[in-house]
């Protein structure tokens, strides 16, 4: 039986699974109530992404970005008071429909640069999101970032929810 977690989609009906991943990525669906449009600009802004980008496990989470650069972000997480660990993500809206997501995650034990792969898919009731994160080498680092991407995905579905 394999390891890969597949996620519960926002509203109702499964959502088809992503092929070809391996037993450590991270493979999530989630049918968003939104135009295919405006779900891409919350995905590939950085002052977007901080509306919905949830961060478990820490007692606090600051998100930085550079307003020059339009596609790099930085997470501090902090326990404490005290610097944890640092998220250093690059965006890059790659097609229509899709985004992609440099994710280096650095602590004072290891550096872990990682892909996030975001697909948009058309819905009658407005589009479906498949997010892939692939590339980790430690099985609990793979687990938290379930954690992240679970928790921020459900909560963009909320803030995107048509009216």
């Amino acid at each position: 039986m394999s390891n890969t977690v597949r996620g519960i989609p926002c509203g109702s009906g499964p959502v088809m699974p992503i092929p070809n991943q391996s037993y450590r990525d991270i493979a999530l669906s989630f049918k968003v109530q939104a135009d295919s449009g405006r779900v891409l600009y919350a995905l590939s802004i950085p002052e977007y992404i901080e509306a919905w980008l949830q961060i478990p496990d820490v007692s606090d989470f600051r998100f930085v970005f550079n307003p020059d650069t339009r596609e790099a972000f930085r997470v501090d997480l902090y326990e404490k008071e005290s610097l944890r660990a640092c998220v250093h993500g690059t965006c890059r809206v790659v097609g229509e429909n899709q985004v992609k997501y440099i994710w280096k995650t650095t602590s004072s034990t290891r550096t872990t640069e990682t892909l996030v792969n975001m697909r948009l898919k058309y819905s009658s009731a407005g589009c479906i999101l498949r997010l892939k994160h692939s590339g980790f080498n430690d099985p609990a680092e793979s687990a938290w970032c379930l954690k992240v991407w679970h928790q921020s995905l459900e909560r963009l579905c909320r803030l995107m929810k048509k009216n």
